[in-house]
């Protein structure tokens, strides 16, 4: 069988490997890019819609919280090495004008993710990294001098490895989590995976029947089994016939799923108390008996939005004189505090990213080699790190990639 001898394998053609690879090449390393699928770089094509959000604007300390405390320390020297400004000068370099849009999102200016996928490839091209494309890596070992690493094209044998497998979302990509159990034959721990960035599954009727319904400036929040809030967004909000989709609700299906299960609160005048808010309606149902209870909701809402707050408090058949100090605490509920059960988001099929992975205490994080086998580096999404939505993950693939390009 043939015997590929390089310097450098990479396992996964996605946006870390791709990027490890041509940063490895261009150091003078030969490099062998090894990916199971026809085409290289699946879920770059459909990410954004097909737009591709390959980074977002948000910076140093702010952007390390976005993946939480321990894996923002994990990811802070990545970030340092290439931010989200380098990210954007390297592939502008590549011939990829970039802009800026809503939520701190940076996009191609063409919208087109295939031009990110196309800089990334003929990045690999010119670096001198060769793509295997359709060859899958069977197994992986280790002779004591070299990774020999095994595929239906034969072997590749190399002093370097990086695994750059992904993980378990979008497996119509190709995604099946393959990385996961190569990291566990040279000793690694591989934490609880879950789906994340994924579309909420409500089964609640005042959910379903606002389908199609858009909300701003509305907060979400994920709680624990004891009410504390684990992660709050104040973005937008999609109501589908399936329960809640948007940048607001998927960035809570990780921590809904990793309890089992959950409640997400609503809170629809988060700039405001309870106190200041009760405070206001006193003051117009003082000057405005005759109103209905839904004037005294935020005109931004929509007219069915508001319609369903006051059904839920049990008030749509009051006026502001009648509006007692009972129906104002239902409404002060619903409005600041309106609770909804979640068991499950709607799964991997449709999950962006997933949570969980290679531990990261196993990980130099400043090098990004395996601290159980030297020459065994890793990146990207087989890691255990997920950020939200908005550009985060590509960013930390991309940082990831770089670090353990540089030293493979």
């Amino acid at each position: 069988m043939t015997a590929h001898e390089v310097d450098v394998v990479v396992a996964g053609g996605g946006a870390a490997g791709l990027f490890a690879a041509a940063v490895a090449a261009r150091r003078g390393r030969t490099v062998a890019l090894l990916e199971k699928s026809e085409r290289p770089g699946l879920k770059i094509l459909i990410s954004g819609g097909g737009r591709c959000n390959l980074t977002t604007t948000r910076s140093g300390k702010d952007l390390e919280r976005q993946y939480g405390e321990r894996r923002g320390r994990f990811l802070r020297h990545a970030l340092h090495l290439l931010p989200p400004t380098a990210v954007v000068e390297h592939f502008e370099r590549l011939g990829v004008p970039l802009r800026e849009e809503d939520l701190e999102k940076v996009f191609p200016i063409s919208q087109k993710a295939r031009d990110v996928l196309d800089a990334l490839l003929r990045d690999c091209r010119d670096s001198g990294a060769k793509v295997h494309a359709k060859t899958p890596l069977l197994t992986l070992r280790h002779d004591g001098s070299h990774f020999v690493a095994s595929t239906p094209s034969g072997n590749f044998v190399s002093q370097s490895f990086v695994l750059a497998t992904g993980g378990l979302s979008y497996p119509k990509t190709g995604a099946t989590g393959d990385g996961y159990s190569i990291a566990m034959s040279f000793g690694h721990t591989i934490t609880k995976t879950f789906p994340a960035l994924a579309p909420l599954r409500v089964e609640e009727p005042w959910v379903r029947n606002l389908q199609g319904i858009v909300l701003h400036g509305v907060e979400l929040s994920s709680l624990d089994r004891l009410g504390k809030v684990l992660t709050r967004r104040t973005r937008p909000i999609l109501f589908t016939h399936k329960g809640l989709s948007g940048p607001a609700p998927m960035d809570l299906a990780g921590d809904i799923e990793e309890q089992g299960g959950g409640q997400v609160r609503f809170d629809f005048v988060p700039e405001m108390s309870a106190e200041a808010l009760e405070a206001q309606w006193l003051d117009a149902a003082r000057s405005h008996g005759k109103r209905g209870v839904a004037s005294l909701l935020p005109a931004t809402l929509p007219d069915r939005a508001r319609e369903a707050i006051v059904g839920i408090a049990q008030c749509e058949t009051l006026t502001l004189a009648n509006f007692d100090r009972a129906a104002r605490q239902r409404l002060l509920r619903a409005t600041k505090d309106l609770r909804v059960l979640v068991r499950h988001s709607l799964g991997f099929d449709h999950a962006e990213v997933t949570r969980g992975g290679v531990a990261l205490d196993e990980v130099d994080p400043k090098t990004m080699q395996s601290r159980l086998q030297q020459g065994l580096w890793l990146c990207g999404e087989v890691l255990d790190i997920d950020g939200p939505i908005g550009g985060f993950n590509f960013q930390a693939a991309f940082a990831t990639g770089r670090v353990a390009g540089s030293h493979a």
